[in-house]
């Protein structure tokens, strides 16, 4: 595994991805001082945290800013990006085939590739909160967390955006086991990571029409902003509880179809 994740690391998609996941913390923060935004004006109804209205109030509240603005899409993409390339890539490449002749399971080569992945991914979410507070330290700042619950001190405050970022993490898992499907399926890396993110849109578009009733409720991005809840003092695990629990069956039933799909291919390529 290190091996493949050294050279995963190596590659150029791999740089561009971290790397622009790591910049756009950085480029928001220019935007808000740039622009004067965050300021404690009205969020115009369009952030459902509540949070971009507290953006500038110090570096720790713009990291969590910086989650909320690229959990619900951009930080998707990059996660679907190292998952759904993973297998797909070695195919387009004419290597899987040599791969395989090697006297090594199927399944083995296929969690080697999906351990990588899901590294890679956990770093992108990493960097975001990390990206967010020295961007926003810099910017605003260092201070305690203003949140529409209240206040929170600096150490409080970090312990809870430990466990968002965790949460947001494993809220995309669906994301990440359905584009290692994907990549199972193809042999071209664009068509894994293109399908993937087609189909977060149309589940989110799902998730936001409130006439589907109770349907909405068992869609995996239906509770993806219930962090939130672990700014309250005391957090409110309820949301929470639910929204880590939607993820299993969801993760389940698309890994063992890319297991099952993988080791019954024809590896021509």
């Amino acid at each position: 595994m290190t091996t493949e994740l050294i050279r995963q690391l190596r590659r150029r998609r791999t740089l561009l991805g971290l790397v622009g996941t790591a910049a756009v913390p950085v480029l928001i923060a220019v935007a808000f001082v740039v622009t004067g935004g965050g300021n404690g004006g009205d969020d115009g109804g369009g952030d459902p945290t509540g949070l971009f209205q507290f953006a500038t109030a110090s570096g720790l509240n713009f990291a969590l800013v910086s989650v909320a603005a690229m959990s619900p899409f951009l930080l998707l993409t990059v996660i679907a990006l190292f998952t759904g390339d993973t297998v797909s890539s070695e195919a387009s490449w004419g290597s899987l085939r040599y791969l395989l002749t090697r006297p090594v399971p199927r399944s083995r080569l296929l969690r080697r590739k999906l351990a990588v992945g899901v590294v890679l991914s956990l770093l992108a979410v990493a960097l975001v909160p990390v990206s967010g507070a020295v961007a926003g330290t810099v910017a605003f700042g260092w201070g305690g967390v203003q949140t529409p619950f209240g206040s929170l001190t600096p150490d409080v405050a970090i312990v809870r955006l430990v466990g968002i970022t965790a949460y947001v993490a494993w809220t995309a898992a669906w994301v990440a086991a359905l584009a290692f499907l994907l990549s199972t399926v193809t042999d071209a890396p664009v068509g894994a990571v293109a399908g993937t993110i087609v189909i977060t849109i149309v589940v989110q578009i799902l998730d936001a029409i409130t006439a589907l009733g109770a349907v909405r409720e068992w869609l995996p991005t239906h509770e993806s902003v219930a962090w939130i809840a672990l700014l309250a003092t005391p957090p409110r695990p309820g949301d929470l509880t639910r929204g880590l629990l939607l993820q299993i069956p969801y993760v389940a039933v698309l890994l063992t179809a890319a297991f099952w799909r993988f080791r019954r291919k024809d590896i021509l390529s």
